[in-house]
This record gives C-alpha cells, sequence and structure tokens, in this order.
C-alpha cells in the first residue's frame, strides 16, 4: 500500500468530511455571531468599506466598487452573494436599523429586484460605524484573509447590540436561525438592568423588552406566545398587518396601511384577489395600491352590503395579512459553536463582549498614553537643557554616540534620547515647550483614568451603560409593531362579529339573506307596509325568523333533509336587497324547497329535539345532536312518503312541553311532545294529526304544558286572530283536533300559525314583497272559534306570503 494512502472506512470518511463541510456553513456563511450578530458576509463589507473611507459623511461609492473590494480581498465566493448581502442591509423594509445607506434603485416592499451593481451606490449609514468604532485600538482579533496577504477582524467591536436590534436569519446544514428585531431602546433598558442586576430571571428583563419591533410595523397578537422565544430560545407567534374600515369616496372599504414583516405587498394584493375568487363571503369590488414616498397603503374597496369585519377577518385567515413567525435563537458563540440561546444568554454575551472590547481599548490606550508621556517626559528634560543637548549632538560623531551621550548626560532612556534628536528646532521655542508641558499633564491625567477603569469592573460597566446611553439618544425610536394579547394564533370570525339581532327570509325561489332588525319599521295594525325585500316575478318570502348573527340556521327542505348555516356567512344587507340563492351556502337540489327555518341560537342545541311536521300529518322527534355535524351536502332529517313534504318543524326542550299543529282549514291539535318517542334520523316519524279532505298542514308550534301565551293564526287575505293557548286543550296525538276560527271561504285559507306574548311583535311578508311590522297587543285576543280581524291591507292580486315573531 503506498505511504500516502491511508486506510479508513468509507462511513468513517463521509462522516468526517460532512461534518467538516457543515460547521464550515454553520460558522462559516449561514450563522450569525452571538457577539456582533454579523454573518463572515455582513463583517467583511462593512469593513470593506471602512477601508474604502465610505463613512456616513463622505461621498457614496459605485456598489460594484465595494462588491470587488470585499470579493478580491476578503469574501471570494461571487459578486451576487455579496451584492445581495448589501442591499438587503440597506433595505428600510428588512432592516429595522439599515447599516448601509444606498442611493439608487434598492428594491421595494414588493419584492421589485434592485437595479444592478453598477448603476447603485452606498456608504455606510453612522449607526454602522458605531460598529467599527475603535477596530483600530485592538480591540478585537484579527485573522488572515483568505490567502494570507491581508488581515480581517474576526468579530466587529460593535457598540451596538445588532443581533437582537436587526435580528438575523439563515439555513444551514441541519440548522437554522430566525432572530427577530427589537427596539433599540427597549434593548438598552434591558441591557442596563442586567448590568445592574446579573442574576436577574428572564421573566423579569421581558418588563424592559416587550417583544419584537419589526421595520414594516404590523400588530403581534399573542403577547403570551413571545415568552417562550426568550425563555427557552425558541417560538412562534402570529403577526397581523394594520387595516382600518373607512369609507372612502363614499364606498366602504378596508384601507391596509402595514402588513407583516417579509411579505411582499404585490404578493398579498394577489391573494386576496385570489381569495375573493375562491371564498364567497370575502365580498371585494376592487383593490388599489395607493402607496406613495409618504407609506403604504392598499384600499380594498368592498361590495355593497357586504360587512367589513368578517372580510377583514376571513383576509387575515386567507392571506399573508396574518402570518405565523417562527424564531429560533441560533447562533455561534464565543467558543465558535452553535447555540440556541434565550433572551438573557444573548444579552450577556453582548455584555461579555463589550466588556472584553473595552478593557482591550482601555489597555490599548494606556500603552499608546504611556509610551507617548514617555517621550514626552524626554522632550521636556532636553528643552530644559538644550544648550547642552546641542553642544552633545554637535560633539558626537554619530547618531548613535549622540543618543549614547544623551542617556547618559540627561538620564533619560534610549527611546527618550531618539525622541530627543527627532525633534525639530520649532520645539524650542516657549510656546512649544508649554504646549509639551500641557500635553504631559493631560497623559498623565487620562493615564491615571485608565489605570483606575482596569482597577474595578463596575468601572467597565459604567462604561458600558454610559456608551449604551449614548447610542440610544442618537438611534432609539419609538416602537413601530404593536403587541396585543387578545386572540391567540388561529383566527376565529365569530370573534370579531357583533352578535346582533338580525331577521333572515328565504323565498320560495331559494333566496336567502339577513338584514338588521331595526331596518323594521314599527307601524300600526292594517298598515300597507314597506318594502321588505325584492323578489323576481312569481318569487315571493316564505319563511322569516329572528335570530342573531353568531347563532345558527337550521334550514328544513321539502324532501326532509337538514342543513345548518353560520348566520354571519349570510349575504348581509339592506332590507329591499334581494340576497343570495341558498345554493351559495349549501348543495341543495333544484326541486328541492325550503319548508322550515330555525334558529339554533347559542344555547347548547345538542341537548335539545327537533321536532318535524310534514304536510300530511305525520311528526316526528330526533335529537338536536343528530344534525350538529350537517354537512354542505345536507343530512336526511325524515323519510317521506309518496307525496307528502315537510311543512314545519321546531326545537323543543324536554319532554313536558306539548305540540300545537295548525292546519289551512282552520283545526288545531295540542298533545305532549312525549308521546312522540325519539327516533333517529331516518325514521318516517308518526301521525300528529288526522285530516280531512283536501286539508294540510300548514305550521306546528311547541310550547310549555301552562303556556301563557296566545297563538296568533293569519290568513292567505290579510286577517288574524290572538287567541289564549288556554283555549287549546291538550289532547291525544293522532286525533283529528279542534275548530281554531270560522269562514275560511270569506277570510282565506290559513297560511300560519305562530305563538306570541302582548310584548311580541310581527312581521308579515306578502307574496308581492311587501312588509309590515306590527305589535302584537294592537290585536285584542279573541276565543278559539273567531273570524279575526284585518292585520295588512293587501292590493289587487296580492296575498300573504309567510309571518314570523319578534320576540321583545
Amino acid at each position: 500500500m503506498p505511504e500516502n494512502i491511508i486506510p479508513k472506512p468509507i462511513n468513517d470518511e463521509m462522516i468526517d468530511a460532512y461534518m467538516l463541510y457543515s460547521m464550515s456553513v454553520i460558522v462559516g456563511r449561514a450563522i450569525p455571531d452571538v457577539r456582533d450578530g454579523l454573518k463572515p458576509v455582513q463583517r467583511r463589507i462593512l469593513y470593506g468599506m471602512l477601508a474604502l473611507g465610505l463613512r456616513h459623511n463622505q461621498s457614496f461609492k459605485k456598489s460594484a466598487r465595494i462588491v470587488g473590494e470585499v470579493m478580491g480581498k476578503f469574501h471570494p465566493h461571487g459578486d451576487m452573494a455579496i451584492y445581495d448581502t448589501l442591499v438587503r442591509m440597506a433595505q428600510p423594509f428588512s432592516m429595522r436599523y439599515p447599516l448601509i445607506d444606498g442611493q439608487g434603485n434598492f428594491g421595494s416592499i414588493d419584492r421589485d429586484p434592485p437595479a444592478a451593481m453598477r448603476y447603485t451606490e452606498a456608504r455606510l449609514k453612522n449607526i454602522a460605524e458605531e460598529m467599527l468604532q475603535d477596530i483600530d485600538k485592538n480591540t478585537v482579533d484579527m485573522m488572515p484573509n483568505f490567502d494570507g496577504s491581508l488581515e480581517e477582524p474576526v468579530v466587529l467591536p460593535s457598540r451596538i447590540p445588532n443581533l437582537l436590534m436587526n435580528g438575523a436569519s439563515g439555513i444551514a446544514v441541519g440548522m437554522m436561525t430566525n432572530i427577530p428585531p427589537h427596539n433599540l431602546r427597549e434593548l438598552v433598558a434591558a441591557i442596563d438592568a442586567l448590568i445592574d442586576d446579573p442574576e436577574i430571571a428572564n421573566e423579569e428583563l421581558l418588563n424592559y423588552v416587550k417583544g419584537p419591533d419589526f421595520p414594516t410595523g404590523g400588530i403581534i397578537m399573542d403577547k403570551d406566545g413571545m415568552r417562550k422565544i426568550y425563555t427557552e430560545g425558541k417560538g412562534r407567534f402570529v403577526i397581523r398587518g394594520v387595516a382600518e374600515i373607512q369609507e372612502v369616496r363614499g364606498n366602504l372599504c378596508i384601507v391596509i396601511t402595514e402588513i407583516p414583516y417579509s411579505v411582499s405587498k404585490a404578493d398579498l394584493i394577489e391573494q386576496m384577489a385570489a381569495a375573493a375568487q375562491s371564498h364567497r363571503d370575502i365580498q371585494i369590488r376592487n383593490i388599489r395600491d395607493e402607496s406613495d414616498k409618504r407609506g403604504l397603503r392598499v384600499v380594498v374597496e368592498l361590495k355593497r352590503g357586504a360587512d367589513p369585519n368578517v372580510v377583514l377577518n376571513l383576509l387575515y385567515k386567507h392571506t399573508s395579512l396574518q402570518v405565523s413567525y417562527t424564531a429560533q435563537m441560533l447562533v455561534i458563540d464565543e467558543k465558535k459553536r452553535p447555540k440556541v440561546m434565550t433572551l438573557k444568554e444573548l444579552l450577556k454575551s453582548f455584555v461579555n463582549h463589550r466588556f472584553e472590547v473595552i478593557t482591550r481599548r482601555t489597555e490599548y490606550d494606556l500603552e499608546q498614553d504611556s509610551k507617548r508621556a514617555h517621550i514626552v517626559e524626554g522632550l521636556t528634560k532636553a528643552t530644559r537643557s538644550i544648550d547642552t543637548v546641542v553642544d552633545i549632538i554637535r560633539n558626537s560623531p554619530d547618531t548613535q554616540q549622540a543618543i549614547k551621550n544623551l542617556i547618559e548626560t540627561l538620564d533619560v532612556s534610549e527611546t527618550q534620547a531618539q525622541a530627543i534628536l527627532d525633534m525639530r528646532l520649532g520645539k524650542l521655542t516657549s510656546l512649544e515647550i508649554d504646549k509639551l508641558i500641557k500635553e504631559y499633564s493631560e497623559l498623565v491625567s487620562r493615564i491615571e483614568a485608565y489605570r483606575k477603569i482596569l482597577s474595578d469592573p463596575k468601572n467597565i460597566y459604567g462604561i458600558i451603560k454610559e456608551e449604551l446611553e449614548e447610542i440610544n439618544a442618537k438611534y432609539g425610536d419609538e416602537r413601530k409593531t404593536k403587541i396585543t394579547n387578545d386572540i391567540s394564533g388561529d383566527f376565529n370570525v365569530e370573534d370579531v362579529i357583533p352578535d346582533d339581532d338580525i331577521v333572515v327570509a328565504v323565498t320560495h325561489k331559494g333566496y336567502i339573506k339577513s338584514t338588521p332588525l331595526e331596518s323594521y319599521r314599527m307601524q300600526g295594525r292594517g298598515g300597507k307596509g314597506v318594502r321588505g325585500i325584492k323578489t323576481k316575478n312569481e318569487d315571493f318570502v316564505t319563511n322569516i325568523l329572528t335570530t342573531t348573527r353568531l347563532s345558527k340556521t337550521v334550514i328544513i327542505t321539502s324532501k326532509g333533509k337538514a342543513y345548518l348555516i353560520n348566520n354571519h356567512q349570510l349575504d348581509y344587507s339592506s332590507r329591499d336587497s334581494r340576497g343570495k340563492l341558498l345554493a351559495n351556502y349549501v348543495k341543495i337540489d333544484p326541486d328541492e324547497t325550503v319548508q322550515a327555518v330555525l334558529s339554533a341560537r347559542k344555547e347548547n342545541i345538542e341537548e335539545k329535539a327537533l321536532i318535524i311536521t310534514t304536510r300530511k300529518g305525520k311528526i316526528k322527534r330526533t335529537p338536536f345532536a343528530a344534525f350538529a355535524n350537517s354537512r354542505i351536502s345536507g343530512i336526511k332529517a325524515i323519510t317521506l312518503n309518496e307525496g307528502d313534504e315537510v311543512v314545519s318543524a321546531m326545537i323543543s326542550e324536554n319532554e313536558d312541553d306539548t305540540v300545537l299543529i295548525s292546519t289551512s282549514m282552520g283545526m288545531v291539535i295540542r298533545f305532549p311532545v312525549s308521546q312522540i318517542r325519539p327516533m333517529g334520523r331516518s325514521a318516517a316519524g308518526v301521525i300528529g294529526i288526522k285530516l280531512r279532505g283536501n286539508d294540510t298542514v300548514v305550521s306546528s308550534n311547541v310550547v310549555t304544558a301552562n303556556d301563557q301565551r296566545y297563538l296568533f293564526t293569519a290568513t292567505e287575505w290579510g286577517v288574524g286572530k290572538r287567541t289564549p293557548l288556554s283555549e287549546y286543550r291538550p289532547q291525544n296525538r293522532g286525533g283529528m283536533g279542534l275548530k281554531n276560527l270560522y269562514g275560511i271561504d270569506r277570510i282565506g285559507t290559513v297560511i300560519d300559525a305562530l305563538v306570541v306574548t302582548d310584548e311580541d311583535e310581527l312581521i308579515v311578508i306578502t307574496k308581492a314583497g311587501m312588509s309590515i311590522r306590527i305589535p302584537v297587543s294592537q290585536i285584542r285576543p279573541t276565543r278559539r272559534i273567531t273570524k279575526g280581524v284585518k292585520i295588512v291591507e293587501l292590493k289587487e292580486d296580492d296575498s300573504v306570503a309567510s309571518m314570523a315573531v319578534i320576540a321583545d
């Protein structure tokens, strides 16, 4: 075997080689140093720009010149990698405190690319110079560059806590870091607290560091969720953009002024447009980008009748207007090892770094001033004996002998003697001699100050605090990102919708809508009503109920299927609008009509029962829990016989309730709910009332056994009557019932019968779309077998279509 071949298993070699590669990427490219918060390429750019003299008060230089300088001397990894980093450090929407002052096109928040490096110019920001200050005073270690021809800093002396101030992100081999930016004022306050109390807990530091502070603003929604980030080094929180509901040029709009960090505005607009097409509840008419030099502004114009709160929060849910931010505080520690750190560890590392920098700077200054004081002391001795010095120099054969003679005669060191020889004659004037004396006094004073600083660590920590306060005064600003603890990451649209009273109306042709209850004004009995809902030809309202926006609506169709709809998803519009087809919300068949609409309010409806009545007198009772998970395609609620259909449905609370079934020919039967045994969803039910001739069931109501309310009966020709429930004695299920009113041929057949109180109000809607809202108290109670009174004045060829009670 040749001598230059080392026997080694290939598995071990691959592991070793991969580990070397991964550590090279982790330490040398992707993960920032905990001390200055910079990756190597960032550090080299800043150091290279300092070498080029590109300070904040100097002229700009072409970015291509900077990239070439950095690539040729320090970072031989490709010009675009260097330029992309330079660009990011100049973008105010990427860096909380930009380090580079860019001139030209450096990209935009819309992710527009920057101009080529030959077109743009750059120089250091003054805050970046704070990171480079004192680098020439042996404050940090230097190392050879890639070819050994130059030296570059291992780390910058950084006077600012850049790691947390600007954050960092990077993906290495098997590791990633994502540190959010923070507010400088808060960081300075936390560092001061840490210096004052080195044993302070992470939780206490959170009194100073409120949370991330992004350059694009936004709102952090989970204050408690951030605690884990700072106490464990990694965690997750939700950030959303800032939007307000405004009226712009007479149109209701959502105006977005801030977006989440790292989200592209152009991408967000595209997402909103796509969401409006794929989600029917996101009712957007137009999106305008009105951003300019004054700031970001996106105007989302809503369709007429759209609920802005619902649209806004659905945008939070379906677009990047709300995003999750996963933080991981992974850094390279002082020992060149990757480590996940807590807030206290990160701040402590910065303080330790500054402690070392100030110590080394003070030692350097002490050494330089001591050397200078030594020389000035020798020069002062020479000026006091200038004639002797001149004679020694004149009579010495050469420089070396002159130095030797000066040392022996004036009692000075070799360094002082050399300085005396190098001194110009102009230094011998009285003014220059006074300057030397003054300089020496100042040097002695500074040397004493340096020694005092180095004598006690408390003095060094005091300097750290003083310098941070100076930084804070120069660059500190107000927080941009707001923090709230109102909701957690997952959005619940019901949390932002007011539980207002509404009226839900369904038409014969399947249109459904919700309307604010207050839009129906009260009128007296016998009025003509107001326009209640626009309907197409031959369409009319068949079902109407009062409920709330956070309740659910249960729809039972003619085919005996049940559907469950969240009321806040319904079209929320004005009183005279037509609404939307029910097919927008559920998959209803074309030949299927809505026969019962009831409100499942916020109570625990799973403990109640659903009572369903059919046109031919069948009735069934099923636990409501069986319908709680209704699909968009609906579920079977009852099995119907041929020619039968569902006519009514009610919710029963207990078996002591009674059921009232009303027919079109004016018959009513009342019997206990307990006489209806509970059945499954697929059951056909039992006989509720026996019908004669062409009589059919028009409604059913569930009431308590001793209910003191009234049964309000309305006919198709606008006649109504109010009768105490006590007039309807309980019977056994399956009978013919009792007569409820007479004169059917003169007042029309019964269209509905509802249970009401004296304080209730009624909404009556006609087939022509007219509606009237009247107090029940305006209709005097009557006995069971009476004709009733006129409740609505009908136009020719119009008739009553439906009726609903409004509880007080």
